[in-house]
């Protein structure tokens, strides 16, 4: 087995790390004093600190009950039960009515039929794409048996909870891609964003003996993933949950609505980072790879570069697709063809957040290997430039609001959160209370 060290430095084999099912072992004196407690005792009470639960938690339980009651989820259980439904059920009709298209298409072609040349590519080309991705995140975990055998009956929460949220996206695609009407106002997005904040606060709590360190170990291949970073994520796991609640058209109308609930998506909308972010730890691109020797020296420069890249789309995405798209939908000044391009923009980015920590999980179990699993990750959030074309439009029209999100980002590069105050405080009053035409 592959010996890593916890926080404390014991040894730990590589399975407990990875499913956190086991105490690390202590070595302290037997001469200790009760005034100079064993190593062993420092790591029970360490232990025992791990599992209480820290405020962020409540926080977020608390917004969840609030964005569900009165966004109508919880009132009209039923009614969104059944809308959830008729999406999967109708995108995996979708799905088996394509399967046998591809059948007759093949077969047609094996006779000497005469077929359109184009359709033959197109249909190759996008099974070729589907049968990679579901290779990768279905197959690949499957045959290495993480939701089947003696594996799989640890944490199960946490493992099935991750293979119903696959199974919810790629029907979330597929009614996107293939009926658009339907999927405009479907509950299955908001669904997968409600599985993702699970899947956070599952990991979080099974996996205790994880690393406490500003290092994320996500940036390297060699590290396993940080507590921190695992805690971390769970805020960009609830930014998706709100998000989820403003691209929906009755959910938004529902919480509009009410005076208490419409406070909270102010909060989101123009202070999230100042409100809702120092509740949650943070972990720092600058230290990625440098704790524990994360990286091997032959990857060093490859995961230097990479995460250099993640850098620079966060700090893209954070401005022109959270704040410029949130900010939008609360002036009300989008048009349709917009919202098609933000739905789709958020079913990507829902899928990024949970999906980046699975990758993370296949490459330390060692079902895919390190620099294949992290390209994955950057060509998933690399997809959104693909859709800039479809948004130009949108961000020609809204000139003044492009503008100041730049101002966001130059502020951003300061690192001083007082003047990122200040920026929101400023959008606040410029999109509230002036007659600027945004």
């Amino acid at each position: 087995e592959t010996i890593v060290k916890d926080t404390n430095g014991n040894s730990l084999e590589k399975d407990t790390v990875a499913d956190a099912e086991t105490s690390s072992n202590s070595s302290g004196s037997d001469a200790a004093s009760e005034e100079y407690p064993t190593k062993e005792a420092k790591d029970k009470q360490s232990l025992r600190d791990r599992s209480r639960v820290p405020p962020s938690m409540y926080m977020l339980g608390f917004l969840f009950v609030t964005f569900e009651y009165f966004g109508g989820v919880i009132p009209n259980f039923p009614e969104v039960a059944a809308s959830w439904w008729d999406s999967m059920a109708t995108s995996y009709l979708t799905v088996w009515k394509s399967l046998e298209y591809v059948r007759d298409l093949m077969k047609a072609v094996a006779a000497g039929e005469e077929v359109d040349t184009m359709e033959c590519v197109y249909a190759a080309v996008v099974s070729f794409v589907v049968g990679s991705i579901l290779f990768v995140l279905i197959w690949s975990p499957l045959r290495a048996g993480m939701w089947t055998g003696q594996r799989a009956a640890r944490h199960r929460l946490h493992r099935y909870m991750g293979l119903f949220f696959l199974v919810q996206y790629f029907a979330a695609w597929v009614e996107f891609c293939t009926n658009y009407e339907n999927s405009k106002n479907s509950y299955l997005p908001h669904f997968i964003s409600i599985c993702g904040l699970v899947q956070g606060v599952s990991a979080y709590f099974s996996f205790r003996v994880l690393p406490e360190v500003v290092d994320p170990g996500y940036y390297s291949d060699r590290a396993v993933l940080s507590r921190t970073f695992v805690h971390e994520n769970l805020y960009f796991s609830l930014l998706s949950y709100v998000g989820s609640t403003m691209y929906n058209d009755v959910l938004r109308n529902n919480i509009q609505s009410n005076l208490f609930s419409s406070l909270f998506q102010y909060i989101f909308v123009f202070w999230p980072y100042i409100m809702i972010r120092p509740w949650y730890p943070r972990t720092h691109f600058s230290l990625a790879g440098v704790a524990r020797a994360g990286r091997t020296e032959e990857n060093e420069t490859f995961y230097t570069v990479g995460t250099l890249m993640v850098k620079f789309f966060y700090m893209w995405a954070k401005y022109y697709i959270a704040f410029f798209i949130n900010h939008l939908i609360f002036l009300g000044t989008y048009k349709e063809e917009d919202m098609r391009f933000i739905r789709g923009m958020f079913i990507l980015n829902v899928g990024t957040i949970s999906i980046a920590v699975f990758l993370h999980t296949l490459r330390f179990k060692k079902v895919l290997p390190p620099k294949l699993t992290f390209t994955i990750y950057l060509a998933q959030i690399y997809a959104t430039f693909s859709a800039i074309p479809f948004a130009y439009s949108m961000f020609a029209e809204h000139k003044q609001l492009c503008a100041l999100m730049a101002l966001g980002i130059a502020f951003n590069l300061t690192r001083n959160l007082k003047l990122h105050a200040l920026w929101c405080g400023l959008c606040m009053y410029l999109e509230k209370f002036t007659d600027i035409d945004f």
